[in-house]
């Protein structure tokens, strides 16, 4: 017997799949790989690693192509040439944020820096950054910066069975926090006071993915989950707890970091009015900016650390330079100069394995066209990092880690290419680029500077004398970064009094471990 309410549904879900299908069809974007109507590529997406897939994809359709997750296209850049166009010489058009309901709407309730459009309030917030971070104050930072990396060394002389990620974590935690609200390092308290931040950083991440997401692949649903609070308790839990933390530490923040350097809040305060910010934002802003900070400098010292571990000549190369440049005297800022080829190892570290591959998703704002697709408003793009620091048009052997790729003849620092940004592209892309970068930048080197002046870093063995060895693609995803599943160092010491040396490094800033 014929089921009038059944006959409905399938002549509805007949129209919808002719809608889509012919939506796809007429609509001027670039081709992908074909997927099915109405739920396009999203059964071909893995749930991790996704710029791993969407690279091989660049390899068939070009560096340029388009995806479908559920009836909404994602245009894949993956050429630097083709990122450049889109996101750097189009960034007027360019800098938005896709709407990520999950993310944006429910957890972080569009209060996040990175997730919000290019709106006056994100102007005003990077512009506050920027009056603090930019490539002249973020030089206001070098001596807590090189303090605590005097103390990352000594925490790993003296206590070698610790877990070394840990170390870098509390010395990438440490660096920013100090810089946003001031204080003593943080590194040699027993209790680290930014555990839970990193907790609640953990589940920011995997509520970005946007095919984890349900209701942004059927944004239909969102109606339904505004009005149930019963299905946005784990986004409401969240947005409670991590603004409890913003408040906690903004209110504590003090004046300086333990030197002359102004806080991040401080400055804030002080010109909250110049800045057109309220308490609120500027307590959002700054978490934001902890939050990112340290996930980042964690990820790429981690990064820093494997490739030593794998290319030894390296290191030594490297070594070398710090050796005739600083004798037996830890390495400073004042020695960055006579350093390019140290320079070039950090500029090759974030490109060989960059900690954000797929960086944060751009949207049009506006209609545009280009190599005569049109691109509407509302597009999003992907920018897939590593794909672009792959680019065989840019860089030979791009497996390889090889820092001299960043040098001339004559082992100097080759110019900045403004057109590619060949070495700065892990830090994304138009006006969506890193406002850290700079202060970012300095906290790698220093960083670098000492590990490998103090230590010559070697795999751990096993009990029958074998090297315990994690391989140069053995990662794991948080959604937004990718780093090294964890494994083992041994830092042997480079130089005759060490721990003295060091403490004679802490003790220049008044501070004894």
């Amino acid at each position: 017997m014929f089921n009038p309410s059944l006959g409905l549904l399938v002549l509805l879900l007949a129209l919808l799949v002719a809608w889509d299908v012919l939506r796809k069809q007429s609509c001027r974007l670039p081709s992908g790989p074909p997927g099915l109507p109405l739920l396009g590529n999203l059964l071909q997406l893995p749930s991790t690693y996704l710029f791993r897939k969407l690279h091989a994809w660049s390899h068939e359709y070009g560096p340029l192509y388009t995806i479908w997750m559920g009836t909404q296209p994602f245009v894949v850049l993956g050429s630097a040439a083709v990122a450049a166009d889109v996101l750097d010489r189009l960034s007027a058009v360019t800098s938005d944020r896709p709407p990520m309901i999950k993310a944006r709407q429910f957890f972080f309730r569009d209060m996040i820096l990175v997730s919000q459009d290019h709106t006056p309030m994100w102007r005003a917030q990077r512009r506050a950054i920027h009056a603090n971070f930019n490539i002249r104050a973020a030089t206001s930072y070098n001596l807590m910066q090189e303090q605590e990396a005097a103390c990352l060394a000594l925490r790993l002389l003296r206590r070698p069975d610790k877990p070394f990620r840990e170390c870098l974590h509390r010395f990438g935690a440490s660096v920013i926090f100090r810089s946003c609200y001031g204080g003593q390092s943080i590194q040699h308290l027993k209790i680290d006071p930014t555990k839970r931040i990193d907790e609640l950083t953990e589940q920011a991440m995997h509520a970005t993915a946007p095919q984890r997401s349900v209701v942004d692949t059927l944004p239909i649903l969102n109606p339904l989950i505004c009005r149930v609070k019963w299905f946005r308790r784990q986004a409401d839990k969240w947005f409670t707890d991590m603004e409890q933390e913003a408040i906690r530490l903004y209110d504590a923040a003090v004046s300086t970091d333990g030197f002359d350097a102004t806080t991040l809040v401080h400055d804030v305060n002080t010109n909250m009015e110049k800045y057109g910010m309220t308490k609120h934002d500027a307590m959002w802003m700054t978490m934001t900016l902890f939050m990112a900070g340290q996930e980042t400098t964690d990820t790429t010292l981690c990064i820093f650390v494997l490739a030593m571990l794998h290319y030894p000549e390296v290191a030594q190369e490297a070594q070398r330079q710090l050796d005739a440049v600083c004798g037996d005297f830890p390495p400073t800022f004042e020695d960055r100069a006579k350093l390019p080829y140290l320079e070039a190892l950090l500029k090759e570290t974030t490109r060989w394995k960059p900690g954000v591959p797929l960086s944060i998703p751009h949207m049009a704002s506006e209609d545009f066209e280009y190599k005569g697709y049109t691109f509407k408003k509302g597009t999003v793009f992907l920018d897939n990092l590593w794909s672009q620091t792959r680019d065989p048009h840019l860089y030979r052997n791009p497996e390889l880690f090889d820092p001299s790729r960043f040098l001339d003849d004559s082992g100097n620092l080759l110019p900045i290419n403004p057109d590619t940004r060949a070495d700065q592209l892990a830090f994304g892309h138009g006006r969506r680029v890193c406002v850290g970068r700079d202060f970012a930048l300095n906290t790698m080197f220093i960083a670098c500077a000492y590990l490998l002046w103090a230590f010559r870093l070697e795999w751990p063995r096993d009990e029958h004398g074998s090297e315990v060895i994690c391989g140069v693609d053995d990662f794991r995803d948080t959604t937004v970064t990718v780093s090294p599943r964890d494994f083992g160092i041994v830092p042997r010491p480079r130089k005759e009094g060490l721990e003295e040396r060091l403490l004679a490094a802490l003790k220049e800033h008044d501070i004894i471990d």
